[in-house]
């Protein structure tokens, strides 16, 4: 019975030793695979960022005519191939890259919005960072062109101005608001309003017009 004892205590010794050496490897594979694959996002973000550049260059600088897969995937530097990987035609790719100017201006108006504690500074920068879009003129050339052939609908895209509406909500609640989410909307789609007004004719908002539009948006809410 000793012996059986010792046997089966061995036997687990194995068992262990064995879970153990599969654990090992396990991991292992593992951290082998995380690397592999974070190569290949590594240069598929490259890619695809490439694409997302050209189709701006070349947008703006065939507009009005509308661009060609050809001439983005030349423009990248990249093949057929690689765009095919990524998109499944030239209205996916204008999209994207919509969507990631978009995410972009997000990034830009927390970054303004951070400078300031006060709620009224923080509406102001977020006003006058969205109409900074058109006031960049190559910024503004590439978007109006973009804007121009993207045949997506509008919805594709609305989580992105959504979230830009969003960062609105916290300085309007602070400022009092009895409904900060639908004044964050109006305010939203006003800008908005204007800044594809002045993509569509060419032109750029005055300091004075968007001074205009800030106290505009205060008063909106009972502060200016």
């Amino acid at each position: 019975m000793q012996n059986m004892i010792l046997d089966v205590s061995k036997q687990a010794d194995v068992r262990t030793a064995v879970d153990e050496g599969y654990a090992a490897a396990s991991a292992a594979v593992r951290a082998a695979v995380d690397r592999a694959l974070g190569r290949q996002q590594d240069v598929a973000v490259r890619e695809v960022d490439a694409l997302l550049d050209a189709v701006l260059r070349v947008t703006e600088r065939m507009a009005p005519a509308a661009p060609r897969v050809a001439d983005v995937v030349a423009e990248a530097g990249s093949s057929n191939q690689t765009f095919y990987r990524y998109f499944s035609g030239k209205d996916e790719l204008m999209l994207a890259a919509l969507q990631r100017g978009l995410h972009r201006v997000v990034d830009y108006l927390r970054h303004q919005m951070g400078k300031s504690q006060d709620p009224r500074e923080q509406v102001a920068a977020w006003v006058r960072g969205v109409l900074a879009q058109v006031t960049n003129r190559a910024a503004a050339r590439q978007s109006a062109a973009l804007n121009a052939h993207v045949t997506r609908p509008f919805s594709d895209h609305a989580a992105g101005l959504d979230e830009l509406g969003t960062l609105l909500v916290p300085p309007l609640q602070a400022l009092g608001s009895a409904r900060p989410a639908t004044a964050a909307m109006l305010i939203r789609e006003g800008v908005f309003g204007l800044l594809q007004h002045h993509l569509a004719a060419g032109t750029t908002p005055s300091r004075a017009e968007v001074d205009h539009v800030v106290a505009f948006c205060l008063r909106a809410v009972g502060h200016e």
